[in-house]
Formats: structure tokens, C-alpha cells, sequence
């Protein structure tokens, strides 16, 4: 195995680069740390290259074993590119899925207008793994989900559930034949909705402006989730998950 120890190496900073929405983009590859995430890497076949510090690395054999290309690297190394406060020793380079279209999409969908912060992004992503839900759309005013904390929160969903980056999203979701359901604070009482039908895409907006005007004008349901106590909202990704379990149950559960 080739072991990198310092952060000057043109490699290392090439992984560095990943640290950014714009490295992401340029090399088309992200980075996931710890162990769980790097064996969904693996067992995906998105890992690259798996990093394991070099004091770790009899714990790794088995994540090492399994990789197309594993090294060693330095703590300093390791440090330098992960951003936790107590690095775990391992973490992969994953390519970036490739884009699929969205007319492809299955049945449960959400899409995020302007959700700006990436562990609510990754927690939605999780739910909508959990929930066995088909697919994540965002818009450009959404948190990369690809950045360190949207995946660390994703729990591997990031593996599993396709996101649709969509650049008019008001135009994506008009070319969708699913029944839009907006979360609004203004909307109809929640759980009185009538059945959405088979096809059910969700609508979560930006966590104090909610969704834009434009957007909820084209949801056929815009309803709010009680709040009976003294809360005048609930965080984005609370609300996100009790509409996908709505989703969930009033549709029959999916194995």
C-alpha cells in the first residue's frame, strides 16, 4: 500500500480539493469518513480509494481488504482532510452518482426548495431511505448533499437514494405526473388530507421562509402539521419526516 504522510503531496491536495462543492464538482468525487460509511461505500461499489491512517490500519483489514485501492496516510494527513474533531481513522474517496433523469423517477419522491442546512438535508435523506422512498430533488439554493456533514447525517442513504439536481425546480416539478404536497404553515389541516394517490411528491421549503410562492402555487395540497403546544413551527427535517411516514403508512409499506 503507497502511504501519504504529508499535506503537500499533489494527491493528497487533489483529495483536499474535495472539501468543496466546486472540487466535488471537478473531480466528480466526494469523500465519507468512519467505518459505517466506508463499508456502504464498498458494499455500493462507489469507493475509489479507502484512506486508513496508519495506526488504525490492523483494525481496518477488513474494509482494506475489500477496496479497489487502499493507503495508508499520516494523522496529519487524515486531519487535514476530514472535518471531524476526532477523526476515526478511515475514510474513501466515492465517485459522484451519475445524473438520472428525472422522468425515470418511481412513485414517492421530496423535493427541498433553499434548504440551507446540510444535517437537515442529510437527515431528510435518511428518512426518505428509511421510508423507501424513490428519490431526493434540490434546488440550487439547497445545501450540497454531497458536502461532509449532509452525508455524514445521510447514514449511507447517500448510497441508495438518487438525488435530482433540479436548476428550475418549479419547472421539474410541473413535468412530474405525482400529486404535489406542500408542508405550509398556512395550509389545510394536515391529516385531513384526502389520499394522495399513487404517485406522491413531497414539498419541503427553506427552514424560516418555507417554500417559495411560486411552488406552493403548484401544489394540488398545502397543509400544515398541528402544533397544539406553544411551538410556532417544527425544524425542517421533524416536519420532512412526518409527511414521509404519512406517506408511508397511508400508502401501504413497501419491503
Amino acid at each position: 500500500m503507497k502511504t501519504y504522510s504529508s499535506t503537500a503531496n499533489p494527491r493528497v491536495k487533489q483529495w483536499r480539493q474535495l472539501q468543496s462543492a466546486a472540487g466535488r464538482r471537478a473531480h466528480g468525487q466526494f469523500l465519507v469518513e468512519g467505518e459505517h460509511l466506508c463499508q456502504e461505500a464498498l458494499a455500493a461499489g462507489a469507493a475509489l480509494t479507502l484512506l486508513v491512517q496508519g495506526d488504525a490500519a490492523a483494525r481496518y483489514q477488513g474494509l482494506i481488504a475489500r477496496a479497489e485501492e487502499a493507503c495508508l496516510v499520516s494523522p496529519q494527513v487524515m486531519k487535514a482532510l476530514t472535518d471531524s474533531v476526532t477523526p476515526q481513522g478511515c475514510a474513501a474517496v466515492c465517485r459522484l452518482p451519475q445524473p438520472q433523469p428525472l422522468a425515470q423517477a418511481g412513485p414517492w419522491l421530496l423535493a427541498l426548495n433553499r434548504l440551507q442546512d446540510p444535517g437537515n438535508l442529510g437527515t431528510i435523506w435518511r428518512t426518505l431511505d428509511a421510508a423507501a422512498f424513490d428519490g431526493l430533488l434540490v434546488d440550487p439554493g439547497c445545501a450540497d448533499p454531497f458536502s461532509p456533514k449532509a452525508v455524514r447525517a445521510s447514514m449511507g442513504a447517500v448510497f441508495r437514494v438518487p438525488v435530482y439536481f433540479c436548476e428550475h425546480l418549479a419547472a421539474c416539478l410541473s413535468g412530474l405526473p405525482h400529486t404535489l404536497v406542500a408542508g405550509d404553515l398556512r395550509g389545510s389541516p394536515y391529516f385531513d388530507h384526502p389520499p394522495f394517490g399513487d404517485q406522491v411528491c413531497l414539498l419541503v421549503g427553506n427552514e424560516g421562509a418555507g417554500l417559495d410562492p411560486g411552488l406552493l402555487a403548484l401544489a394540488h395540497h398545502r397543509l400544515k402539521l398541528p402544533l397544539p403546544g406553544g411551538a410556532e413551527s417544527l425544524n425542517a427535517a421533524v416536519a420532512a419526516g412526518l409527511m414521509i411516514y404519512d406517506v408511508l403508512l397511508s400508502g401501504g409499506h413497501r419491503q
